[in-house]
């Protein structure tokens, strides 16, 4: 089985990497000298400390958020389980967009200052080194928020009652025990953000942030050089790499499991009086990165007649987001469950290669990757170039980790005994798989799911080079709208794309919450 997983991802992604690291050695000295030594350290040092400060900031809004839906009484704590999600549909560069709106030098929060005082400086300035650690910080916390929830359910509460018993206080239980159960989790949810931090471009373009991928946009579109762009890009690849062997360091060959196959429900702690600071800090999470930012698309939507007009005009694409997007994140949740298997329980030593490599691919910058899948397969498969196949292809590679990381966390909480126990009463594989692994990782392999379908639905870069003729999606619609200064539009197109990747979830966090999965 490692073998036939192992040509499938070798077939998907050794081709596009191969030949951006042949690009980047072909470029070798001369681009490295046209583009400075100082100025490419510059920029992998502002990538890594971007991305470092993006993850930590996700982290401080996730982890509260997490553990008050799920281990204590605050109220409502099921509508705000679903609503955390919401803002991974909103893309990072449509939340640099509104917040531009609102704390640019233009913005707002500035007119309104110049209104009472007269100065006519900036107050506030989102744009920066820091406007980015915000933006992306606040619109990838629910990928730790997904992953938290669902590793906190898991976790036997036996465990945190057995440690307060013993003396521990509320904050003891939940930095000695809590904690160091969720950290495997923390780290797989964490390298995803990061990995995304590094690979983004929208949103940093957006606030003048200069790092290594607007630098390759530059040379991509200012210079025309895909050499340098190549080269560039093999640095970003090179840091994900580290970031991997820096996770498994971290993880060393510590065990996080629990020996459960159905952990009872926890019961709420009770906060007491505190449950109303901890809805004060819940609400504020959520209006940072939802509440506010949908306030400002509804408010540049206009009226109601034009998302009538939109809705009906725009249909075809909406089709398209939803049907492509629901296909990535079948293959994706297929293929990332059985290479997370491999690698976790099956043969170690050819499935975790397996999951690295997905992971590679998704720190790949979208316009990097359709460039490499162009130059490829026209040249190569020229048949397939220029069909959907290639923009489900490119998904796959950029999303297919976060398949494999929701996999694995799952993995993490189950003892093998629960299988070695099946085997040892005659179950094969396929039946320890079916009847005891998927059962009980329905739950994350769903919310796998659901968090691979809102990346594919909100793709932009490498889907405005691979489309075909005539073959649009809602984020394509979206920036074609924002090029032509047809705002209105824009807004109620992301609009429908919040709605669009925010329906899924609530059916799955509805069936999980009735215990239908």
């Amino acid at each position: 089985m490692a073998g036939i997983l192992g040509c499938i991802l070798g077939l998907l992604f050794l081709p596009p990497l191969i030949s951006l690291i042949a690009n980047g050695l072909h470029a070798g000295l001369p681009a490295l000298s046209e583009i400075g030594i100082k100025h490419l350290s510059t920029l992998v040092l502002k990538t890594i400390l971007l991305a470092f400060f993006s993850t930590t900031w996700a982290t401080i809004l996730a982890l509260p958020f997490a553990w008050l839906v799920i281990r204590t009484n605050i109220p409502w704590r099921g509508l705000w389980r679903w609503v955390g999600t919401i803002p991974l549909a909103i893309p990072s560069y449509i939340g640099a967009l509104t917040y531009i709106t609102l704390l640019g030098p233009a913005g707002i929060v500035n007119d309104v200052i110049r209104s009472i005082t007269g100065d006519l400086t900036p107050w506030v300035n989102i744009y920066g080194f820091w406007g980015g650690v915000f933006v992306l910080g606040s619109f990838t916390y629910p990928i730790m928020f997904l992953f938290l929830t669902s590793a906190l359910e898991h976790t036997n509460p036996a465990l945190e009652e057995a440690a307060s018993s013993l003396g521990l206080g509320r904050l003891g239980v939940f930095l000695h025990v809590t904690l160091p159960l969720l950290r495997p989790t923390m780290l797989a949810s964490g390298l995803l953000i990061f990995l995304y931090a590094i690979s983004d471009f929208g949103a940093l373009s957006l606030l003048r942030v200069q790092v290594l991928t607007t630098e390759i946009y530059h040379q991509l579109n200012t210079r025309f050089d895909q050499d340098a762009a190549a080269l560039l890009s093999c640095f970003l690849v090179g840091i994900a790499i580290i970031v991997l062997i820096g996770q498994r360091v971290l993880l060393g060959k510590r065990h996080y499991t629990t020996v459960t196959g159905n952990a009872r429900e926890s019961r709420p702690l009770d906060l007491g009086p505190w449950r109303w600071p901890a809805l004060a800090w819940i609400l504020l999470v959520l209006t940072i990165s939802f509440f506010l930012p949908l306030a400002l698309l509804l408010y540049q939507s206009g009226v109601s007649t034009l998302l009538i007009n939109v809705l009906q005009k725009q249909w075809p694409f909406m089709a398209n987001s939803l049907w492509i997007g629901s296909l990535t994140a079948t293959l994706a949740i297929s293929l990332g469950a059985a290479v997370a298997y491999i690698s976790q329980r099956l043969e170690p030593w050819a499935g975790r290669p397996l999951s690295n490599i997905t992971q590679i691919g998704y720190a790949i910058p979208g316009t990097v990757l359709g460039l490499s899948l162009i130059l490829l397969y026209n040249t190569y498969v020229p048949w397939l170039y220029g069909s959907v196949a290639v923009i489900i292809l490119a998904y796959l590679i950029r999303f297919l980790t976060e398949a494999v990381q929701s996999s694995k966390a799952a993995l993490t909480s189950i003892h093998p005994t629960l299988e070695e126990a099946a085997r040892s009463l005659g179950t094969r594989t396929f039946g320890v798989v079916s009847r005891i692994v998927v059962p009980i990782t329905k739950p994350a392999l769903l919310a796998g799911w659901a968090l691979v379908f809102i990346s594919a639905m909100k793709e932009l870069d490498a889907t405005l080079l691979l489309r075909p003729a005539g073959f649009d999606t809602i984020p394509v619609r979206i920036y074609i709208h924002t090029v032509e200064a047809e705002y209105s539009t824009a807004a109620v197109m992301s609009i429908v794309l919040i709605v669009a990747t925010a329906v899924p979830w609530l059916v799955i966090s509805t069936m999980r919450e009735r215990h239908l999965i």
